[in-house]
């Protein structure tokens, strides 16, 4: 936070496509795309739709133990393209928590294999997966890392 402590914030009001605008009505390229709208850009018509038409009916519900049909619709199209033998999906509500996750189920197979003592993960410099702490543990930037050495699992960084 360092570096914006003396600098007003960018206060963005409005996105369209590749393309954002500020509160003074100045606009520009969205160069990380707000993260969650890389691939379609901002206004997307039909994922605007999809949202407005969704919230109507359920603003959310929780994947744990329960589903919906847009879940189950998506899922077996995802199971459908997996390599044979995949037959379930697990879903995560954003990046971190989706590394975490993984790191988890990782962890818990060899555990349930009985591999007890396989428990590290390689790592690679200068990544950046997330802000949890197992993301964090498979990253490599100093600017967000270093702090939290002492408290990250033991990786083997490359």
């Amino acid at each position: 936070m360092r570096e914006w402590e003396h600098d007003d914030p960018l206060i963005i009001t409005e996105g369209r496509g590749s393309f954002i605008k500020d509160i003074y009505g100045k606009w520009y390229i969205d160069g990380i795309s707000s993260l969650w709208v890389t691939v379609h850009g901002h206004g997307k018509k039909e994922i605007d739709d999809a949202i407005k038409d969704q919230v109507d009916k359920i603003s959310h519900s929780t994947l744990l133990g329960l589903t919906h049909p847009p879940a189950a619709i998506l899922s077996e199209m995802l199971i459908n393209v997996a390599p044979k033998g995949l037959s379930r999906v697990f879903y995560s509500d954003s990046g971190s928590t989706a590394v975490e996750i993984g790191l988890k189920m990782a962890y818990q197979y060899w555990q349930l294999k009985g591999l007890k003592n396989k428990k590290n993960f390689l790592s690679l410099n200068n990544a950046y997966h997330g802000d949890t702490i197992g993301a964090v543990s498979v990253g490599g930037i100093d600017l967000f890392h270093n702090i939290f050495f002492n408290i990250l699992p033991y990786m083997i960084a490359f």
